[in-house]
Parts: C-alpha cells; structure tokens; sequence
C-alpha cells in the first residue's frame, strides 16, 4: 500500500481507537463490569466487547472490502492479501487487576505483514503508532517520534510480562545474565512490552509460551517502523493469515536487529 494512502489510514485508524479507548475507560472507571470465561479459558468483559463493536465499525467505514479478524469476533479461516488484525482489549487480566497496562490494538497486514500498527494504553494516556519506517509515540495528540536502542554488551534491559511469566522466561532471563554485564528486568502488560522496546526503554522482550496474532501483530508493526525486530526464535520475522485460530510460534522482539539473539536462543535447546 502506498505510503500516502497509509497516513491518510493511520489519521483514521488513531480516532478509532482513541473512541474505543474512551469507551472501555468508561467501563474501567465503573467498577461494575464482570468478567466471563471463554470457551479457551481467557477472560473478558463488556469492555472487550464494546470496544470490538466500535472498532469494527470504523475499519468498515474506511473500506468495507478489507475484513477484520478480531479476537472477539467471528471465525475465519481463508486467505486474503490485506485484512485489519485487532484485540480489542489486550491484557483482559491487567484490566480487570486495574493495573493500568491493558491496550487497544490495530493492526493493518497485508501479505503477511503487519504495515500499519497502533497501541493505545488509556489508563497511562499513551498511543503509539508506526508505519513506513516512522515510529511515534502520542501523548495529548503530541506526536513524538520513537527509535529502538543499540544493543550493550554491558548492560540489557529485558521486558517481561506482569502476568503469564514462565519457567522459561525465567531460564531466558537466567541466560541473558550469563551474556550480559548487567541485567534489568522491566514488568509491563500486554502488548505494551513490544512498545517498550520500539522506543527504547527495553532492548528484548520474549515471549516463550502461547499467544495468539492479534496479541502482537499492532506491536510488531510498531517495533518494526522505530528501527527493531520481531521474529521467531531462529530469526525470521513473524507472518500472519486470516484464520482465528493461528498461533503465534515462540518469538522475540528485539531493539537492535543487528545484533544476533537467535544465537542466544540457540543456548536454551
């Protein structure tokens, strides 16, 4: 897609989700949402519905021929070249814990990429976005533009999830402490952590459990256009495909895409 016709989107995309935010911090701020159990064990409230419903409906306004696969929507399991990829609340748990770290997340894919991506944090009144190599991180609709970090070799700074930590991330976490002077560990929710790298403020996030592409493709679009990497754990960056059923492989995203984690990962087998 055309990079004018991408920015012309993204204005679009940045309202959609700023209305959603609004509405699920409505919600938020209640105190009377109740959360139910899907059918795969995973919560969610009308917050998540909402949110769905509203999101949904502005894609459809931009073009109505691009689908949306959303995490609480219908099923689908057929290829097209361009399709809309949202959660429309990321980090059901952080929400309901009131944590602050739940997000609202669009992604744009087209041919197995993910070309436009915005993250919206309400409850920390922060919005990223990136596209076409430019990165920005949007605060009171100040747009200010991100970039990864080089990677140290002295000090690493690793984000990792406030809820779903595992025995894995912390044996990759052991590891990073054999190959680094110095480690620093960064809790955050949701998909935020993929943000935390694009701007900066954490060199590698892994995620070495299960997680689904509408979790992180927003992110991955994001991290991607502020100079970083999002790839399976031998190095090929991730694709996805219009089936609600498809997982995400093992993965990682790093700051720097020169420097060679896939080596490091090999030291887990």
């Amino acid at each position: 897609m055309e990079v004018l016709k991408l920015k012309e989107i993204s204005n679009i995309v940045l309202d959609a989700v700023e209305e959603a935010s609004k509405e699920v911090m409505v919600i938020y701020n209640s105190d009377e949402f109740e959360a139910e159990d899907k059918e795969d064990g995973s919560p969610v409230t009308i917050a998540d519905k909402v949110s769905h419903q509203i999101l949904v409906s502005s894609l459809e306004s931009i073009d109505d021929s691009i689908p949306v696969l959303s995490e609480e929507g219908d099923s689908f399991n057929y290829e097209v070249d361009l399709f809309w990829l949202i959660d429309p609340l990321d980090g059901t748990k952080e929400f309901i814990n009131k944590n602050g770290e739940f997000t609202v997340n669009v992604a744009l894919v087209e041919n197995g990429i993910p070309i436009l991506g915005v993250v919206s944090a309400p409850a920390i009144n922060e919005t990223f976005i990136g596209f076409a190599n430019e990165a920005y991180k949007v605060i009171n609709k100040e747009h200010r533009k991100i970039t990864s970090r080089k990677q140290s070799t002295d000090h690493c700074l690793v984000t990792v999830s406030k809820s779903h930590k595992s025995e894995k991330d912390q044996l990759f976490i052991d590891l990073c402490h054999k190959e680094f002077g110095s480690i620093e560990e960064l809790p955050t929710g949701s998909s935020l952590k993929l943000c935390r790298v694009a701007e900066g403020k954490a060199d590698i996030y892994s995620r070495l459990g299960p997680t689904y592409q509408w979790d992180i493709a927003a992110g991955q679009a994001v991290a991607v256009a502020a100079g970083g990497v999002v790839s399976d754990l031998s190095g090929r960056p991730l694709r996805y495909e219009f089936k609600s059923s498809t997982k995400n492989p093992q993965f990682f995203c790093a700051g720097d895409n020169s420097f060679s984690w896939k080596d490091v990962f090999l030291k887990l087998v």
